[in-house]
């Protein structure tokens, strides 16, 4: 396993990587973690014996720089179809969130100008493409995956149902910092067997783990470059485990305070902001 991670150094991003308790310090070997040295290989294995700890204090920023596609399914895991009493989907959603989503782990989120905003929360596992996909295989979608991240899939109810009942979830899940992601990307791990939870003011409200997946992630996958070419660096997110405050009529509020994490890939902490 490997932990990635981009943290704010006075005013200047460094790309590190995490060993114990040190942030090493991986300017020596990239200037930056990109979709172009994800790409590379450079980060496969890193060879950390000559890379030095950072001193001093710093932020956690989102862990890859340049994303070009956020992907994202719904509907994945059988708690959560269950929570809702639905039928099963047989294939999986296919929708795409705006870039300018994109947040940091600790970044404040914004509930915006509208009043009547639903705001709610979904904690999910994000894959983080290696190399392009385009009609690939199940069986071969592990070689396209770079690793994991933790994307918290933030979404206002009220925009993403419309009078007539019709869902609409490029404009309820795509204002800036409606997909806050990190704080560690991590290599290595096994994307099937890991909890996941949030909270919201230390209240837990979602716990699960990614076993619970209806499509597992080499099938996500795989179906998703069946439809779109994914790129170096794309996040696939890969749906969310019950308990999203829409089932609960519970939303997040001006001053609320939000967690959520993943097993291995660390936790986010976000201040509701008006």
């Amino acid at each position: 396993m490997q932990k990635f991670a981009r943290v704010l150094v006075k005013d200047h991003a460094v790309p590190v990587i995490i060993v114990g308790d040190e942030h090493l310090d991986l300017r020596p070997i990239v200037a930056d973690i990109t979709p172009d040295a994800i790409a590379s290989g450079v980060l496969n294995h890193v060879d950390t014996s000559a890379l030095t700890p950072l001193q001093g204090a710093f932020t956690y920023l989102a862990p890859i720089e340049g994303v070009r596609q956020i992907a994202a399914t719904g509907f994945n895991y059988r708690k959560h179809i269950e929570e809702f009493k639905m039928k099963p989907p047989t294939e999986p959603e296919v929708f795409l969130k705006a870039v300018t989503s994109l947040a940091g782990p600790n970044d404040p989120i914004s509930r915006g100008p509208n009043p009547d905003v639903k705001l709610d929360w979904e904690v999910e596992l994000a894959i983080v493409v290696s190399r392009e996909a385009r009609d690939i295989a199940t069986a071969d979608a592990a070689g396209y995956i770079f690793g994991f991240v933790c994307i918290n899939d933030v979404s206002n109810r009220t925009t993403q149902v419309d009078a007539e009942g019709q869902q609409h979830l490029v404009r309820a899940k795509s204002r800036p910092g409606y997909s806050p992601i990190g704080p560690y990307l991590v290599t290595g791990v096994d994307g099937m067997k890991l909890d996941l939870w949030t909270k919201l003011n230390g209240r837990l409200e979602q716990q699960g783990n990614t076993s619970d997946m209806l499509f597992s992630v080499d099938e996500m996958l795989a179906y998703f470059s069946a439809h779109m070419t994914l790129l170096p660096g794309d996040l696939l997110a890969t749906g969310t485990p019950p308990g999203v405050g829409f089932g609960k009529n519970r939303f997040m509020q001006e001053g609320d305070v939000l967690e959520c994490g993943i097993e291995h890939l660390g936790s986010q902490r976000h201040e509701i902001l008006r």
